[in-house]
């Protein structure tokens, strides 16, 4: 909704209202000037029309208006009641659109000084008994017009109150439901590895418990490491999500240092998984750094669960405005479904680098196997 701009004194058509001060200074200088007794151009004195015209401008320059009122005022003596009356007319404007609170007081005090001094001898102007009634209910007409406009200012405040509440109540919902939609990706990442892990290495303790207790054993071992390693980050996003922030110390979220113990773990497990590292590594953004980690650790979660224990290779090529991770196995490339657990993962790896304005894909390669290849920009920031 367009507010509608002020009346354009130039000219312009932009608002066709009457400013209501002029009509105001029009009508007391008629009234001035039928109380001078007006005959011709002849009789008129500027300082009549001095006591009137600033009125115009009572309310973008009061003080100013107030000044050259009393002035007019003092001036002309042809019209003592009109101008007295534009002089209340002024102070009230000093009053109200004055943001000089103590120096327009000073200007009232001095010039209702000079005004008893001017008219101390019993000049003062008499008033009408006609003008009573008008005297009398005007200023009460005054006063309520004041006091309903103070309760629409507050019936407006109270309401602006009520819709920011509800807007700021909305928005605490959309966030909770975003912080829980990103504690359900942590979490999917950390079981979903770690389970998948301890799942493997139990499998092949099973196998050789019996005739090679040495290898069970250290398979076992290597699932107590998974276990420990998954209930560190577990806790990890308890001691986030704990409301008084007395979760303990927390550990630092993991990144690009944490990506060759993360292929140790998993090359343990029985996954043959090579590094490659192309170009000169740099420091990323906290954010980067475990959208980088948590990718890695999807895929080869994936590859450990799907490729039939393939050959994998994850490739980080650091680039001049982008890191590129590709995450490439030599197993049966068979796309996963929506349904389950492996597309759940995409979906999430795919909003991992969407939230950094990066570009995402997943699928079988044209040989064998299936990739996984993400391109994060590194000078965006979370979208």
């Amino acid at each position: 909704m367009t507010t509608p701009e002020p009346a354009d004194l130039t000219g312009g058509s932009a608002d066709r209202r009457i400013d209501p001060d002029l009509v105001l200074a029009l009508a007391l200088s008629v009234a001035i000037l039928i109380e001078s007794g007006f005959t011709g151009y002849e009789s008129l004195q500027p300082a009549v029309l001095l006591t009137t015209v600033p009125l115009i401008w009572r309310r973008r320059y009061p003080l100013l208006a107030f000044g050259l009122a009393v002035m007019g005022a003092v001036l002309s003596n042809s019209a003592p009641f009109v101008g007295l009356t534009c002089i209340v007319i002024a102070a009230y404007s000093v009053s109200v659109y004055s943001n000089e609170v103590l120096y327009a007081l000073l200007v009232l005090i001095g010039t209702a000084t000079a005004v008893v001094i001017r008219y101390g001898d019993g000049a003062m102007p008499s008033i009408p008994g006609s003008y009573g009634p008008f005297l009398l209910l005007l200023p009460v007409w005054l006063v309520g017009q004041q006091v309903r406009a103070r309760q629409v200012r507050a019936d407006a405040s109270e309401s602006k109150a009520m819709r920011l509440e509800r807007e700021q109540d909305a928005a605490t919902r959309a966030a909770i439901a975003e912080e829980r939609g990103r504690v359900a990706r942590e979490l999917h990442d950390v079981v979903a590895h770690s389970v998948s892990v301890m799942l493997v290495q139990a499998g092949a303790a099973r196998h050789v418990l019996a005739t090679a207790p040495d290898q069970a054993r250290e398979a076992l071992l290597a699932v107590e490491s998974s276990g420990r390693e998954a209930m560190a980050e577990l806790r990890h996003l308890v001691g986030v999500l704990h409301e008084d922030g007395a979760g303990g110390a927390l550990a630092p979220q993991p990144g690009a240092d944490g990506i060759e113990p993360l292929i140790r773990r998993v090359r343990e497990a029985g996954l043959p998984v090579t590094l490659w590292i192309e170009g000169e590594p740099f420091p990323l953004s906290p954010g980067l750094n475990l959208a980088l980690y948590r990718i890695v650790q999807e895929a080869l979660t994936n590859a450990l669960k799907y490729s039939g224990m393939a050959k994998t290779s994850v490739v980080l090529e650091y680039r001049e405005a982008e890191l590129k991770v590709a995450i490439l196995d030599e197993g049966t490339g068979m796309a996963p479904s929506d349904g389950t657990s492996q597309g759940r993962g995409l979906i999430v790896m795919q909003d991992r680098v969407a939230l950094y304005g990066g570009t995402f894909e997943a699928g079988p390669r044209l040989t064998r196997g299936f990739a996984v290849r993400a391109w994060l920009p590194l000078a965006g920031s979370a979208v």
